[in-house]
């Protein structure tokens, strides 16, 4: 009878172990990017399935910058938890469309919507989330990748009950007050939603972006809120991350130093030029403190000479002007024709490519 008890347990436990193992996700696959040429503040890609939620997302946000600042926000508020150095990242594998639908939706088990009847910053029934997006972070041993966690960003565009834009912005604080209960609800639904099986017991990233306000610009989409949980519910921080064009009076307000050097840089190319010239500069901020910046300039040349002095001025000017240390890109155009990309990493030289 003892053996018979004895080999009884020795099956469950059996049983136990390997329904354990089926819960961790394997995959193997030969699409992956080094990303040797990047800084070790990008991911090394590995690719599976392309997300279903590609299309929505390129459809919603293709025409302004949250279509980039999204998803390499996401990567650089993901690699303070999950180590680029450690972990390989693909596109979200387990978000579907089916379920996103539902999270959009105002009347579904898995809303993400505020419920019929309430007002946010003075707003009825608004429409407060736009799109979610997803990726993963995996563990490489041989030719194995193991799911080791994810992180999600939960989009948020006020808009009216019927998704109309408002005609005046819903305010700063009522939108961020907003994102602390969706993160409870998002983690709550990875929890609990069949399709997260895979992802329940793992480290997750929840963060919240403020979209573009396309009533006043094309760039001033940003991360606002994150909250890493691992093994439960975890904190609500608040992140200050800011994309700022040069120039304008939020660029001198946040950073009048490097606000004029632009203005000094962008009026000696004009002195420099025969016709009309423009200059502008999208700067993202993190903390308060200017990361990285691309320049467009306009030029109107008629000789490749004329065209070559005006980015050397131009070049010059981002070598020795800027007294703070960035990186800088710049996409020199001629008849909107891409001509020469000047590129100046922190701490490093100029260097300028001339494209033909």
């Amino acid at each position: 009878m003892r053996k018979l008890a004895c080999a009884l347990l020795a099956l469950l436990l059996l049983v136990g172990c390997r329904s354990s193992k089926e819960t961790v996700e394997e995959e193997t696959t030969n699409n992956t990017a080094s990303m040797d040429s990047f800084d070790d503040t990008y991911y090394n890609i590995v690719k599976f399935e392309d997300s279903q939620l590609r299309e929505d997302f390129y459809l919603d946000y293709g025409s302004t910058s949250d279509f980039t600042s999204v998803g390499r926000g996401l990567q650089i508020l993901s690699s303070q938890y999950f180590s680029t150095s450690d972990y390989y990242m693909s596109e979200g594998q387990y978000l579907k469309l089916a379920l996103k639908q539902e999270m959009v939706a105002r009347s579904s088990d898995y809303s993400l919507q505020p419920a019929a009847g309430t007002e946010i910053g003075g707003v009825q029934d608004p429409t407060m989330v736009q799109s979610i997006l997803e990726q993963d972070f995996w563990e490489k041993s041989g030719d194995k990748y193991t799911l080791a966690g994810a992180s999600f960003v939960v989009v948020l565009d006020p808009r009216d009950k019927t998704n109309t834009r408002l005609e005046t912005p819903m305010d700063d604080q009522s939108i961020l007050n907003y994102g602390y209960s969706c993160t409870e609800t998002l983690y709550n639904i990875i929890q609990s939603h069949e399709d997260f099986e895979k992802l329940k017991d793992l480290p997750v990233l929840i963060t919240i972006y403020q979209a573009t306000d396309l009533t006043e610009s094309t760039v001033d989409g940003h991360y606002i809120l994150k909250n890493y949980c691992d093994e439960s519910y975890g904190k609500n921080e608040t992140v200050d991350f800011e994309t700022v064009l040069f120039t304008s009076a939020r660029a001198k307000e946040i950073d009048a130093t490097t606000s004029n050097e632009f203005d000094i840089i962008k009026a000696n190319l004009k002195e420099g030029a025969t016709e009309a010239a423009g200059l502008v500069g999208t700067a993202r901020y993190q903390d308060g403190k200017i990361q990285s910046m691309v320049i467009e300039a306009h030029l109107n040349v008629k000789t490749a000479t004329e065209l070559m002095y005006l980015s050397s001025i131009l070049a010059d000017g981002i070598d020795t002007r800027f007294s703070s240390e960035f990186d800088i890109k710049v996409l020199v155009y001629s008849q909107d024709e891409l001509m020469t990309v000047i590129i100046k990493d922190a701490g490093q030289e100029v260097k300028s490519s001339y494209l033909y």
